[in-house]
């Protein structure tokens, strides 16, 4: 069984040579971005009223500018109720949408980091066959961990059942709530590193959405220090490149912007895989899948 910082070392030797890693995480986002343009369009299109949108036709200065721009505001303020629930199907399709390319690419990113520790190099190949075959449990596992991350709002119910509308008008309301917010964030945080490993199960090993759940609690109880040191290795590297491009951004100039897209785009080619990979390593190695010299240290 490989020590938490050999796997870590071996992980990025095995990333160096299968560049091709990143190809999930940017088609994830290119179609994404696809299906949002003519979603954001139809969004224009429901809210805008007729009559506004034949106005934009006809503008000729800032003054119609401005009127045109009253006028929207005043018909999103009086929308129509069948308009707000063909505004609300629409988000939920484009949800449930987004979320399917998600959970397509992020088990084809899982089946090709196998790919890469099993023989050494990945081709998306298999990162069609792993998307085609675990999408849609991954959809339904990613969908479960949500309600259960939903399930820590239970934390604000003392507060809600004060039974006050403003909690600034009383005290005790508002420390309740306090106290529940914190319970609920510290909640979410431990949920998100026990059922990290979930995506990783059900597509290494095959399983349906809650068995994977389950076989995930049930690897961390046995991996905690190993998964605990991996998850703030993660978050702390991601953290550092939110930081870097955040200084970028705020720190003004005309490199500010591009500096902070590289970070961006590092986070994307190199984080993502990288941190899937190491995953992918971490779970496969401690279930005996995985020989642990296979692959020299590169440190």
């Amino acid at each position: 069984m490989e020590e938490i910082g050999a796997m870590i070392g071996k992980g990025f030797a095995v990333w160096r040579n299968n560049l091709n890693l990143c190809i999930p995480f940017v088609l994830s986002i290119f179609v994404s971005m696809l299906i949002l343009v003519p979603f954001l369009a139809a969004f224009f299109m429901t809210s805008l009223p007729m009559e506004s949108m034949n106005a934009t036709l006809l503008l000729q200065n800032d003054e119609d500018m401005q009127e045109l721009l009253a006028q929207m505001q005043g018909s999103l303020g009086s929308l129509e109720m069948d308009k707000i629930l063909q505004i609300a199907v629409l988000f939920l399709v484009l949800v449930v949408l987004l979320s399917l390319v998600n959970s397509f690419f992020t088990a084809g990113a899982i089946g090709m980091a196998r790919q890469a520790l099993e023989k050494g190099k990945s081709d998306t190949s298999a990162m069609w066959s792993a998307g085609k075959k675990y999408f849609f449990n991954m959809f339904l596992a990613t969908l479960l961990m949500g309600l259960l991350t939903l399930a820590g709002l239970v934390f604000l119910l003392p507060a809600l059942a004060q039974g006050t509308l403003s909690l600034q008008a009383d005290p005790q309301a508002m420390g309740l709530m306090v106290v529940g917010l914190l319970l609920f964030i510290l909640y979410a945080l431990a949920l998100s590193v026990i059922l990290v490993t979930t995506p990783y199960v059900l597509v290494v090993q095959g399983l349906g959405p809650v068995q994977a759940v389950l076989a995930s609690t049930n690897f961390f109880r046995y991996n905690k220090f190993d998964v605990v040191i991996l998850w703030l290795v993660v978050a702390a590297l991601s953290l550092g490149l939110q930081m870097i491009g955040g200084a970028f951004s705020t720190g003004g100039g005309a490199g500010g912007e591009p500096l902070s897209a590289i970070t961006g785009i590092v986070n994307l080619l190199v984080l993502a895989p990288l941190s899937n990979l190491w995953w992918t390593r971490l779970y496969m190695n401690r279930k005996g899948m995985l020989k642990v010299d296979e692959v020299k240290d590169p440190w």
